[in-house]
């Protein structure tokens, strides 16, 4: 089923399992940091996960297709929202998408309801750079700025949404990894595994992949690093298998 688009706004394929995905021309768009992010996350059909500022949905989706959990899309943003619905009926998904704030979002949903979290948070502080105000409501700055919650914010809102033992998955630019480590571990989100990744294997990595998990033992396993290109600009046989380009 094709659902009615609005101005400014297009389907995309998400090569894998068919699935597609409402994308708006004028406002933010998933990147290659949203597939890495679903495809780190480890959980299967019993865990119910939740996906802390969801936008349009491609986690959510990505995650539920290949686990098999039971996920919960939550957005602050109506227009994300909608959008986010439209692709999950469009691919026939069981996912429920709530419209509400992560910081209170406990006090609706439940403290402790979810066995696992999966969020890829605004990448820049409120005040650096240029923020874009794509968009009625400038939903591309909240998605790359923090202009609705800080780290820590994202931090403590998973905190109290999964349970004791449960897992939290995010990402962030190498350059806020002591903050994203700091504000996990003053949540008693334990940092176990990290996965840094590079453009190519004779660049720095740009990218933190963290799993954390609530009440933990201190512990962290860095994991090789994740190298998304070949020096000839080709695809590496890792990335091709995350983007679903080739068989995983």
């Amino acid at each position: 089923m094709t659902p009615d688009l609005k101005p400014g706004e297009k389907i995309e394929d998400l090569q894998y399992k068919g699935l597609r995905i409402i994308q708006n021309e004028s406002g933010f768009r998933f990147g290659t940091d949203s597939v890495l992010l679903a495809g780190f996350v480890k959980a299967g059909p019993k865990d119910s996960v939740i996906d802390l500022g969801s936008g349009t949905g491609v986690i959510a989706m990505l995650v539920e297709a290949r686990t098999g959990a039971k996920v919960t899309a939550l957005e602050l943003q109506p227009e994300q929202c909608d959008m986010a619905r439209r692709s999950i009926s469009m691919n026939g998904l069981d996912i429920e998408v709530v419209e509400a704030d992560m910081r209170t979002a406990h006090e609706s949903l439940g403290r402790g309801r979810f066995s696992a979290a999966v969020c890829n948070p605004p990448y820049y502080p409120a005040g650096s750079g240029e923020i874009s105000g794509k968009g009625e409501s400038g939903f591309e700055g909240a998605a790359t700025h923090d202009l609705f919650c800080t780290m820590s914010e994202v931090a403590s809102s998973a905190a109290r949404l999964i349970k004791y033992g449960g897992r939290f998955f995010i990402c962030c630019p190498t350059s806020r990894l002591a903050e994203a480590i700091t504000a996990l571990s003053n949540e008693k989100l334990t940092p176990k595994r990290l996965r840094l990744v590079a453009v190519r294997e004779d660049k720095a990595p740009y990218l933190a992949l963290i799993e954390a998990k609530k009440g933990g033992a201190p512990g962290l396993k860095a994991e090789k690093q994740l190298v998304l290109c070949n020096q000839d600009g080709s695809y590496t046989e890792e990335a091709n298998a995350i983007y679903h380009r080739t068989d995983a």
